[in-house]
């Protein structure tokens, strides 16, 4: 029970509470006090009732938060919003920062909509009416681009691109895509413009447009209130996860669109990366486009990991951006991620190509040179930012005289071709980096199908 003293003053009575818990782990007491101060006009009988009312209240907070760890304790008084944050924050040392970010972006929505019912509260019903109101949400989009006067507005106040990336540390991959007329952020455009003492509007375009959320946006917040009212119910804070699908009704997966390069397009695409001036361009597309690694496995890429001997590529790491946190190196999307996979003669003599230029490079950078050991890099030698893949991959799109095509649709159109050529799916998906041949076969089924009847056709030939 809180210990309650009169502390006489200038100012008047105040009160000083004491509250004493015992950590049943340690057998420590804990001592927590504060001063009530009684408001003004009340008699001595009622501000010796309101003090106890108030010591009352202080002990029913203090031990609500102490637990034996020092951290909040939680039950199913508390709030889901508060309840969600605590899980965050234990989980943001153990998860990738993209995943945390991702939560992060999940709870903060989500909290607008269930988060002040308590943990008790929540049913099935609350959480299903507010599932089917995300299928519904849509969102502004924000498209910002340049105009011409951009340009203008540099040569007339002489900031160039040198001084904007290296005084006003205006970072390379945006500033290109904006002179090349790219899509940027509204506040990196802002600042632009700031720095060239201009209005925004005058030097880009802006538009804002609404569109529905994607489906795996979608997904990605309902697994994270999954995964967050799987913890309560491990807990016993609640009685079941309504979450789940044992009590939730979800949307049918929607078909996946594959953006891959028929054999046409995908010569001409090979064609032009092949005779490309710049190695690095060079080198990298046909690694993605003879490899199908993903475009932060090729950032993370290093000259250990390429066996010239035995012409084979390790991918052991990821390099990818992430929303308010930066360049992260991290491991593969899985574990099967991780894997060794054999390259060909032409790939092989490629890179060793590009190895030559590399160590040129590098010996012109002296002093400058930041030893990463990365196989492509940025400038000095550092990471590279995995938006400027995205950079090259439309450049050689250009060059063959094809529509801008995404970095991962060289995956896509490695992985079917490998399909049409009859390669065993336990093969594609091994060099995928696929977990489970089923992820192969679920992404790919169509064009399963059409090998399957390929199959046919060729065996009615051999017995007819």
């Amino acid at each position: 029970m809180a210990s309650i003293s009169k502390r006489p003053s200038k100012s008047g009575m105040t009160y000083r509470i004491q509250v004493k818990i015992k950590d049943k782990g340690s057998g420590e007491i804990k001592v927590h006090s504060t001063t009530w101060k009684p408001p003004v006009g009340l008699t001595p009988k009622q501000m010796e009732r309101e003090v106890v009312i108030f010591a009352s209240e202080y002990e029913n907070a203090i031990k609500a938060l102490e637990t034996a760890s020092g951290e909040p304790t939680q039950s199913a008084e508390t709030t889901f919003s508060d309840y969600a944050l605590w899980w965050l924050k234990r989980r943001k040392n153990e998860v990738a920062a993209s995943y945390f970010v991702n939560c992060e972006s999940a709870i903060e929505l989500t909290n607008k909509h269930i988060g002040g019912y308590k943990l008790k509260e929540l049913t099935p019903n609350i959480i299903q009416q507010y599932y089917d109101k995300l299928d519904r949400m849509e969102k502004t989009v924000t498209v910002v681009t340049a105009k011409p006067a951009l340009r203008e507005r540099m040569n007339q106040t002489g900031i160039g691109y040198m001084k904007l990336r290296y005084e006003k540390n205006f970072s390379s991959c945006s500033l290109s895509n904006a002179l090349a007329g790219k899509q940027i952020s509204y506040e990196y455009a802002k600042r632009l413009a700031e720095t060239l003492g201009e209005k925004t509007e005058n030097l880009f375009n802006v538009t804002h447009t609404t569109q529905k959320y994607a489906y795996e946006t979608i997904s990605k917040i309902k697994r994270t209130i999954r995964a967050i009212l799987a913890t309560a119910k491990k807990q016993r804070l609640i009685a079941d996860n309504y979450a789940s699908a044992d009590y939730i009704t979800f949307p049918k997966r929607p078909p996946r669109d594959i953006d891959y390069m028929d054999d046409e397009d995908a010569k001409k695409f090979y064609k032009a990366a092949d005779e490309f001036p710049d190695i690095r361009y060079k080198t990298a597309m046909l690694t993605l486009l003879l490899t199908g690694m993903r475009r932060g496995e090729l950032c993370g890429l290093e000259w250990s990991d390429i066996d010239f001997d035995n012409a084979t590529i390790t991918i052991a790491r990821s390099l990818t951006a992430v929303r308010k946190v930066g360049l992260v190196l991290k491991d593969p999307k899985t574990e099967s991620s991780k894997r060794v996979i054999a390259i060909s003669d032409k790939l092989i003599t490629v890179l060793t190509e590009y190895r030559a230029w590399y160590e040129e490079y590098r010996e012109m950078h002296g002093d400058k040179w930041e030893n990463s050991n990365r196989l492509f890099i940025g400038e000095y030698g550092g990471n590279i930012y995995p938006g400027t893949i995205n950079m090259w991959m439309k450049r050689i799109c250009q060059t063959a005289g094809l529509e801008e095509r995404t970095v991962h649709s060289l995956r896509h159109t490695n992985i079917t071709m490998q399909i049409a050529a009859g390669v065993p799916i336990v093969t594609v998906a091994g060099r995928a980096g696929h977990a489970r041949t089923s992820t192969t076969t679920d992404i790919y089924s169509h064009f399963l199908k059409t090998a399957d009847r390929s199959a046919a056709q060729k065996l009615e030939e051999i017995f007819g």
